[in-house]
């Protein structure tokens, strides 16, 4: 880009109500967070509050872009009625029903406690028969997980620290017992949204950013903050003419089996126009760290990334892995594209202990972390847009 284009690119931004400074960026990171995580707080696919962030992901991006769009969804929706309850040997255990697990029978279910590989059960003491099971968090105390079974043995998270007392409880099989309370509700919908910028060709650039939470967390980590990142690149870009058309999704759905991100390549697919799509690149928790986790198998588009990284002075140790994404840019790539996700690693005593919990709250998020992922965007998709292929 030549300097001439650049200013006339940044008057355009401007105009459109793009953030032009960091300081600006670093306000509108903090309004957003606001709105989003603070008064919002918890947005799971289908609820009124994750309706309400949509709304405000459209407004932003209608603000800048020519064109944004919704994407609706249905999908039959679990959700969770009070609080779930674990109790051994006479102590109460944090915990959480994982998300589409079976619920209990009214009045919970008893048993004995005993060890079930990693984890633990609560087992009938005359059949034997798990009633309940219960998964330990990756990072620390219990979570919101996913129950991907097909059987209907609930599933709870518990924390790590809880670790050593059930132990001990499990080899005496003492009592416990364990309550929650869950429901369906069928033709749910979720929108995904989706702006614009038309390029001179129809090959095509997507940015991906799931905007979904888990039921019991403001998710300003996983994945708000990325998501404000790429609201950000896509108000910076809105005035511009590119190549190559760049289009930004907002999805539904990532924290349950990715089904916003799968609609929409399958409409794409109906539509004919999937192939379009030549590069995927999937933004997700950004803020754990200043490191970029960048997870690919194209050796090209790893160097790159590495590339603007160097060039931009940004102080961080990204690395490569060399594999796919299995979340929201894996349908993209099962149509042809060029896929990269991105996560993040760095600051991970602090960081990954809030994923999934209640803590994960919009003051946690350093800004430094945003900005330096919305610079490295903002010049990889201007070096794309330059690039073939």
């Amino acid at each position: 880009m030549t300097r001439r284009e650049w200013l006339a690119a940044a008057v355009a931004a401007h105009a459109a109500g793009a953030e032009r400074t960091e300081a600006e960026r670093a306000e509108y990171l903090r309004r957003l967070l606001g709105k989003l995580c603070t008064e919002l707080g918890p947005r799971p696919s289908g609820s009124k509050a994750f309706d309400a962030g949509m709304r405000i992901v459209h407004r932003e991006l209608r603000a800048a872009l020519p064109k944004v769009e919704y994407d609706a969804v249905t999908f039959r929706r679990w959700t969770t009625s009070g609080k779930a309850r674990f109790r051994a040997g006479g102590r109460d255990f944090e915990t959480y029903i994982a998300e589409n697990s079976p619920g209990t029978p009214d009045g919970g279910v008893r048993g004995a406690l005993r060890r079930a590989g990693s984890g633990f059960e609560i087992a009938d003491r005359e059949s034997g028969r798990a009633l309940a099971r219960f998964r330990v968090s990756e990072f620390g105390r219990a979570i919101a997980s996913l129950h991907t079974g097909t059987d209907e043995v609930p599933l709870f998270s518990i924390g790590r620290q809880d670790m050593a007392g059930l132990d001990e409880l499990a080899r005496a099989n003492a009592p416990a017992e364990a309550e929650a309370a869950v429901r369906w509700i069928g033709a749910a919908r979720a929108r995904n949204v989706i702006g614009t910028v038309a390029g001179e060709s129809r090959e095509e650039i997507l940015v991906v950013a799931h905007a979904d939470t888990k039921y019991n967390t403001p998710g300003a980590n996983d994945n708000t903050a990325s998501l404000i990142t790429m609201v950000m690149a896509a108000r910076a870009m809105g005035g511009r003419k590119p190549k190559r058309t760049l289009r930004f999704l907002a999805t539904a759905g990532e924290e349950l089996s990715y089904f916003g991100a799968k609609h929409y390549a399958e409409r794409r697919r109906r539509e004919g126009t999937l192939g379009d799509v030549k590069i995927c690149i999937n933004l997700d928790s950004l803020t754990y760290g200043p490191n970029w986790q960048i997870n690919t198998t194209d050796g090209e588009l790893a160097e790159l990334i590495l590339a603007v990284h160097r060039d931009l002075g940004i102080r961080a140790e990204p690395k490569v892995f060399h594999r796919d994404d299995t979340m929201d840019s894996a349908p993209f790539k099962a149509g042809g594209a060029r896929t990269v996700h991105i996560n993040s690693r760095g600051d991970d005593a602090r960081t990954l202990p809030l994923w999934h919990r209640p803590e994960d709250t919009a003051e946690t998020i350093k800004t430094e972390f945003v900005e330096n992922s919305f610079r490295v965007l903002v010049e990889l998709l201007d070096r794309l847009q330059r690039r073939g292929g």
